[in-house]
């Protein structure tokens, strides 16, 4: 099957789990920003695990030229089939020829497309994604955006077909985006490098999220906080980890993050929350809470255990 992008949205990207295990070698890390958006996505496609999808800001376009499948995720993601709307987080059929638009209703949240299938998309370092920056993967296998006019094969297969029913995430099983509840941050090794007023400061104090973000860190303007630590040598960065640099702004480090870093971290956001914090647009208000890392791995297993629960109901 062709896939031909008839409109490129703002800005889209072919993920999937990323490089995990490549940072020592000098690779950033990638994968999908939302891992939630994006495993249900591959799950409602009838996809296997790590399958690659489009993660799109703004709204794409495309058309095949074989019947498949699909499935729209993201937060407010939008769908429709030639000007036709059609329901997000669901199994969606389509035939050849169809024209598929998907995006988000709010200006600047990602959308996940996922077509169920084989894709036959370059991978560079065991991974299809894109990585802008460090100029790896894409279809020219330098590392460009999706453009218009791209196209790229898929060994679609019927298996929803001999399934018979489309599978459908229930509105009230969706991840829950917005931030009224705070995201939580895991201390880390540095910790103690802050005083408790900054400590204080950085978990009563609400933080906009600023023009300046991307897939490499998300910055945050709100009340400055500062470490004992005035020079330390580069060291690893772990996944939503949050540097703090001298202008006392925090900064927290995303998929396509450097793999070295030489500011002074607070913490790691959790892992569950960095999904919601990745769906964040300028503009937005955040508020952080500290949490141990138990209590943070528990919630993990649990959110992991129930949507393997979900998934086995669905099918």
């Amino acid at each position: 099957m062709r896939v031909e992008i008839g409109h490129k949205g703002l800005f889209s990207l072919i993920v999937d789990h990323g490089r995990k295990g490549w940072q020592r070698e000098g690779f950033c890390q990638s994968g999908a920003m939302d891992s939630d958006a994006y495993n249900w996505a591959n799950f409602l496609a009838c996809n296997l695990d790590n399958t690659p999808c489009i993660e799109a800001i703004g709204d794409m376009r495309l058309t095949v030229d074989s019947d498949c499948a699909i499935a729209v995720t993201g937060r407010e993601a939008t769908l429709s089939v030639n000007g036709e709307s059609r329901r997000v987080y669901q199994t969606q059929y389509i035939k050849a020829g169809d024209e598929i638009t998907f995006g988000s209703a709010l200006f600047g949240a990602k959308a996940y497309l996922a077509i169920c299938g084989n894709w036959y998309v370059p991978r560079a370092v065991g991974s299809a994604c894109i990585v802008v920056r460090e100029r790896l993967g894409g279809l020219d296998s330098k590392g460009s955006a999706l453009e218009t006019g791209n196209c790229f094969e898929i060994n679609a297969n019927d298996l929803q077909q001999r399934m018979g029913h489309p599978r459908t995430l229930p509105p009230q099983c969706q991840f829950t985006y917005g931030f009224d509840a705070p995201i939580h941050v895991t201390p880390g090794y540095q910790f103690d490098n802050f005083s408790e007023v900054a400590k204080r400061i950085f978990e009563t104090s609400p933080y906009t999220v600023s023009p300046s973000i991307d897939r490499m860190g998300f910055r945050l303007n709100g009340a400055p906080i500062s470490s004992h630590i005035s020079q330390m040598r580069s060291e690893a960065i772990h996944i939503g980890a949050i540097q703090v640099p001298p202008d006392g702004q925090p900064i927290v480090m995303m998929r396509d993050r450097q793999t070295l870093g030489g500011y002074p971290k607070l913490g790691c956001v959790s892992p569950l929350d960095l999904d919601r914090l990745a769906q964040a647009v300028p503009g937005e208000t955040v508020t952080f809470t500290f949490q141990n890392d138990e209590a943070a791995r528990a919630e993990w297993l649990l959110a992991t255990s129930r949507r393997r629960r979900l998934q086995g109901e669905i099918m």
